[in-house]
């Protein structure tokens, strides 16, 4: 992993932006997980309270040699200054007697103990990660729930101590604590800010793990990722369901969880069968040991061939018009099914199959257990859904795990046009637009952007092109090589080793840690241009690239918003 990706930063920014140090607070979208609420309270003011130029990061957490661990509730990078530990105390914090009280009960540890101990780990651990001086480590304490005029008269608090009260004005309080606890003359502060890059990479805002699916689905397998803990307990919420159906935007987890709904039944010994609507996802999943994944389509190509009934005058499958395709699965549903039911049949990409295909569907699940998963905010066709009344039971998934959140939300632009635009530095790290001449000459400069890529360290099967153009029109996606590097279609058994070069819509259900998206100008003036637009960015699962000419920028109202807040 290079650098830039450790410390957050995209492959893509370097020779763009320069080297900028992160700024504002981590993670973006919201704290991490903590059963304290007087974190989140704080997190909350810090999200509009942190002064300009400021660093936080919260439960930032470091471990020694001599295996003595440590964790900061908030670490502050103050330009300038150095680093500010922030130590968290929930509930009604008072003083009897000298002994302080949380809830009535005698504190184990003094409110400064912990963050001495953390700070003085933090500088070891900042001199081992940080190749420049290390910086002066300051600590402060705050009471989120606990209000109070006049603060603790103890000697070690004074000047340190925040509490409900403050949240409000939190910018102008940090400051004035910072003035308090940091030395004025007696210690050197860095000059420059590589000790903030260590923070970061300290606290470890993105780690792309290389998944055993390989190829182009990189799709995060449960033995390497796990789901948490709301998702496990989901998959047995929906295994005592015979029919469910599960709706989720993009990256929220639905192909992972139909994946392991289909391999706890194989592992229970019943006939479980995997179905979707992309042929490179199926031959992904495949790929990766869930040997009964197939398109719908691609299923009643087999039934039909073992019943040894033919279609459009026995042409083969390749051959087949848009018309036979319609009609092979219904005719497999008729006359194709019997002996095919399984005990469990699991529907991904539920959104995108025709009512022929749940004809299909519901001949293999029989008597057993259905479950779908789909997006209707992803259906690129209008006229398909899933039928009503099949599925009694249903939730939605809400919690995003594909898309960094800042891309996410640019794409969900696309979802509602009327939303604004907003450019941030976690956009930056994840998103950025390049402006080429002419459509002519995208084909060069993408060549230029995946050898960007792959010499800061990214293999060729972390890299997809993608065209927002149809398989017909799409000339940057139809041939060998992009520039001086090999590609292959999403579908190519060789897409393991190599750059995929291809359509939005082949590439559906799939994903990849960089994306590179163009040929906007094949799709602008669709009426489907921002369900392209919406499904090809949330592809990626580190970043995207968008290449477009001048006039495709122009022509996308968020793309021209977000050029123009870049250039101001």
């Amino acid at each position: 992993m290079s650098a830039d990706a450790e410390r957050g930063h995209s492959p893509f920014d370097r020779g763009t932006l320069g080297p900028v140090s992160p700024t504002g607070l981590f993670p973006r979208g919201g704290p991490r997980p903590t059963l304290s609420h007087a974190e989140k309270a704080m997190y909350r003011a810090l999200a509009s309270g942190l002064p300009k130029g400021w660093t936080a990061w919260h439960s930032l957490r470091v471990r020694a040699k001599s295996t003595w661990e440590g964790e900061g509730d908030f670490v502050l990078a103050v330009p300038d200054r150095g680093a500010l530990v922030l130590e968290i105390k929930g509930g009604a914090i008072e003083v009897r007697d000298g002994i302080w009280l949380q809830n009535g009960r005698s504190m184990e540890r003094v409110p400064r103990d912990q963050a001495h101990g953390f700070s003085r780990l933090l500088r070891t651990k900042l001199g081992e990660r940080s190749d420049g001086p290390v910086p002066y480590v300051a600590i402060a304490t705050a009471f989120p729930d606990t209000a109070f005029k006049t603060e603790p008269s103890h000697a070690d608090t004074e000047g340190a101590i925040l509490g409900a009260q403050d949240l409000l004005q939190l910018g102008t309080t940090l400051e004035r604590v910072a003035a308090e606890v940091f030395p004025r003359d007696s210690v050197r502060v860095p000059r420059d800010a590589r000790w903030i890059d260590a923070l970061h990479s300290m606290w470890g805002e993105t780690w792309t793990p290389r998944l055993a699916l390989g190829d182009r689905a990189r799709l995060r397998e449960e033995e390497l990722v796990a789901l948490d803990a709301a998702q496990l307990a989901l998959l047995d919420e929906i295994g005592h369901n015979p029919r469910f159906l599960v709706s989720g935007g993009p990256g929220t987890g639905k192909t992972l969880l139909a994946r392991d709904l289909c391999s706890r039944s194989a592992r229970a010994g019943k006939r479980a069968r995997y179905l979707c609507s992309t042929r490179a996802l199926a031959t992904a999943l495949r790929a990766g040991g869930l040997e009964t994944a197939s398109t719908v389509r691609d299923a009643a190509v087999a039934l039909l061939a073992t019943a040894g009934i033919s279609m459009q005058g026995g042409a083969p499958p390749s051959e087949w018009t848009s018309e036979t395709w319609d009609l092979a699965t219904l005719q497999a549903a008729a006359d194709a099914s019997e002996g095919a039911a399984c005990d469990v049949v699991v529907v991904d990409e539920a959104q995108d199959l025709l009512a022929n295909d749940w004809e299909l569907v519901k001949a293999l699940a029989g008597k057993g257990a259905l479950w779908a998963f789909g997006d209707a905010g992803q259906s690129f066709w209008p006229d398909r859904r899933v039928p009503a009344g099949l599925f009694p039971a249903s939730l939605g998934l809400r919690s995003r795990y594909r898309c960094p959140e800042a891309l996410a939300a640019f794409a969900d632009t696309y979802r509602s046009p009327t939303a604004p635009v907003s450019d941030n530095a976690a956009l930056h790290d994840c998103l950025r637009v390049v402006r080429v001449p002419s459509a002519g000459a995208a084909p060069e400069r993408l060549g230029r952007e995946i050898e960007k890529a792959l010499g800061d360290g990214a293999a060729p099967q972390d890299v997809a092109v993608l065209s927002l153009a149809g398989l017909a029109r799409t000339a940057v996606c139809a041939g060998e090589r992009i520039g001086r590097t090999p590609v292959v279609r999403a579908d190519d058994p060789s897409g393991e080793d190599h750059v995929i070069a291809d359509t939005f819509l082949r590439f559906k259900g799939l994903e990849r840690p960089w994306i590179l998206l163009t040929e906007l100008s094949l799709a602008q003036g669709r009426d489907d241009y921002d369900v392209r637009m919406h499904i090809a960015l949330t592809r990626g699962t580190v970043g995207c690239v968008i290449v477009a000419t001048a006039e495709e920028i122009a022509a996308d109202p968020r793309l021209a918003a977000l050029v123009a807040a870049r250039s101001s």
